[in-house]
């Protein structure tokens, strides 16, 4: 169970099981990948920092869960390096914030605002410290590094923490991560197919996440 995140949004990211890491140098597109990724039934979305007028994202994506009835769907805030920047995205109404790495500031905010926290970690070392941190989630960064043989080897170890390996994570290869103890995983450009996205299939993209969802699990 995670030290500070509120049950209703903890229950709903552990049914999310697949979580879309959204990262795009403009926010036209970054917005349309959400939409696809709320009408495929993703039940998490993760808008990355980088993304121009991110902030704007998310409050537009709320505003599109809302009107198709998704009230249950989370929206984070990933590559969050700081302080100011977690307040800014709590302050936009994020339910969860990601870190690339162990940024203390970015638990400790989430969780006076109940609202979960992933710190990054790759070693055991790092895990310790997200723990200690207070993290929720700890996100193994970058998974494709180690691959799911790292990841089992720290499930062995650290048992009882909530895992989301991200960064190589694959339609093809997460039944590995999740047999290796991840219960979560975050996919970024591998989610969706690049001439779809390029042409804004729609009906083609949705189809894919849809198949990724129900691989994974997702009822």
């Amino acid at each position: 169970m995670p030290t500070h995140a509120t049950l209703p949004r903890w229950d709903l990211l552990r049914a999310a099981r697949v979580v879309p890491v959204l990262r795009y140098h403009d926010s036209a597109t970054a917005l349309y990948a959400a939409q696809v990724a709320l009408r495929a039934g993703c039940r998490a979305i993760e808008l990355t920092w980088t993304i121009p007028n991110v902030l704007d994202v998310l409050q537009a994506t709320r505003a599109d869960s809302r009107l198709s009835g998704r009230d249950d769907v989370l929206i984070g805030v990933g590559t969050v390096l700081d302080a100011d920047q977690a307040r800014l995205a709590l302050e936009a109404g994020a339910d969860f914030l990601v870190a690339p790495g162990v940024v203390p500031d970015v638990a400790e905010l989430a969780a006076a605002a109940g609202a979960i926290s992933m710190l990054g970690a790759f070693t055991a070392t790092e895990v310790i410290a997200a723990r200690a941190a207070g993290a929720d989630v700890v996100k193994i960064f970058p998974a494709s590094s180690g691959g799911p043989g790292h990841l089992s080897a720290l499930k062995a170890v650290f048992g009882d923490t909530f895992f989301c390996p991200t960064g190589g994570v694959s339609r093809e290869n997460m039944a590995q991560y999740f047999a290796a103890g991840a219960d979560i995983v975050g996919i970024g450009s591998n989610l969706y197919d690049k001439d779809a996205l390029a042409q804004q299939d729609t009906d083609a993209l949705v189809a894919q996440v849809r198949q990724v969802l129900a691989e994974a699990g997702v009822k």
